[in-house]
C-alpha cells in the first residue's frame, strides 16, 4: 500500500505520541479526530496495526516460553537419570 505524504505525517505524529496515548486520546477526549474523518480512519488502521504487532510479539514470546519449559524439563530428566545412574553404579 502506498502511503501519501499526509499518511506519513499522521504516522510520525502517532508514533511520537505513542500507542497508549493515542488510544487514550481516542477513547476519552476524541482530540485525535480533529484531523477529520481521514485522520480518524488512519488512526483506527494504525491502532489495528499496533494490535497485530503486539499479538505477533506475544505469540513469539509464548513460543519461547514453551521451548524454555521443555528444555528445562529435558535438563531435569537428564539430571535425574545422572543421579540414579550414580547411585546405582557399583
Amino acid at each position: 500500500m502506498n502511503e501519501t505524504e499526509q499518511d506519513k505525517q499522521f504516522r510520525r505524529e502517532l508514533e511520537a505520541a505513542g500507542e497508549q496515548a493515542v488510544r487514550d486520546d481516542l477513547n476519552f477526549r476524541r482530540g485525535i479526530s480533529t484531523g477529520g474523518e481521514t485522520k480518524l480512519q488512519f488512526v483506527m488502521r494504525w491502532l489495528r496495526e499496533k494490535e497485530r504487532e503486539r499479538e505477533a510479539r506475544t505469540h513469539q514470546s509464548d513460543r519461547y516460553l514453551r521451548l524454555t519449559f521443555w528444555v528445562a524439563m529435558a535438563t531435569l530428566v537428564a539430571a535425574i537419570v545422572g543421579v540414579v545412574a550414580t547411585v546405582l553404579h557399583p
